[in-house]
């Protein structure tokens, strides 16, 4: 296996498959999933989503990315992220008819999504679209101007079609990071969102915010508690994703 995809699988706890039929886990309690106000961001604002929300008309929001949006590490799309961002959404949103559509697949550059977007992104005619990227970009050390070019790209022909952008920075996991060099990447990722106003949920930051302040290790996992683990981190993702999405939208 190439180096950095061999330091990816071993350092991201979350990357591990889940029995089958394995139960949901419990709700996360909320003090666990908490995250502090400056790391959910809250512009560039959601006017589109607002109205939707006020109306109470239906939203569909699609979401596309890696393993980690595919759900990968918890055994499944129904305890991914885009799940729980569903579930998160429907509870803050009674009577809102809201469908998340999880348009995941493992191991693709944010190029390779790009190419994606006529066909498995756009047909939806999605209110929102959900993107998280930059992990394989950064494995595979694609030049970083090219990876810029393709955020600006994708971003250009989401809103062509009729979609707001938010953008999804990688997963923190601090072994991982001391052996890729997500740094270029991240940077290009809020240079882009900012540049282009698109929407950010800074998901390195948050997770580095769980590790560094005792919610989840990240590094020390019982063996046969990693699938666990990421159902629970999935959750509260969904969670603060919700939150994020609420404030842009207010």
């Amino acid at each position: 296996m190439h180096r950095p995809l061999a330091a990816l699988a071993a350092a991201l706890v979350v990357l591990v498959a889940s029995p089958v039929g394995a139960a949901p886990p419990p709700p996360a309690p909320a003090a666990r999933c908490a995250v502090p106000s400056d790391l959910i961001a809250g512009e560039p604002s959601l006017p589109g989503l607002a109205q939707h929300f006020r109306d109470r008309r239906p939203i569909v929001i699609v979401a596309i990315g890696g393993a980690s949006t595919a759900g990968v590490a918890a055994g499944g799309p129904d305890k991914a992220y885009p799940q729980r961002l569903q579930e998160a959404l429907q509870r803050r949103h009674p009577g809102v008819p809201i469908t998340v559509i999880n348009k995941g697949v493992p191991r693709q550059t944010t190029r390779d999504m790009v190419d994606r977007f006529s066909a498995d992104v756009l047909p939806a005619k999605p209110d929102l679209v959900i993107w998280e990227t930059g992990t394989v970009d950064a494995v595979r050390v694609i030049p970083v101007d090219d990876f810029a070019t393709a955020l600006g790209d994708g971003i250009g022909a989401l809103r062509a079609g009729g979609a707001a952008v938010m953008l999804v920075d990688m997963q923190y996991n601090p072994s991982l990071a001391s052996v890729i060099d997500f740094g270029p990447y991240l940077e290009a990722i809020h240079r882009t969102a900012d540049l282009d106003e698109a929407s950010l949920f800074d998901r390195y930051e948050i997770m580095r915010y769980w590790s560094e302040n005792g919610r989840f290790d990240l590094v020390d996992v019982p063996q046969g508690q990693q699938t666990a683990l990421a159902g629970e981190i999935y959750l509260c993702l969904g969670e603060a994703m919700a939150e994020s999405i609420d404030r842009a939208a207010r």
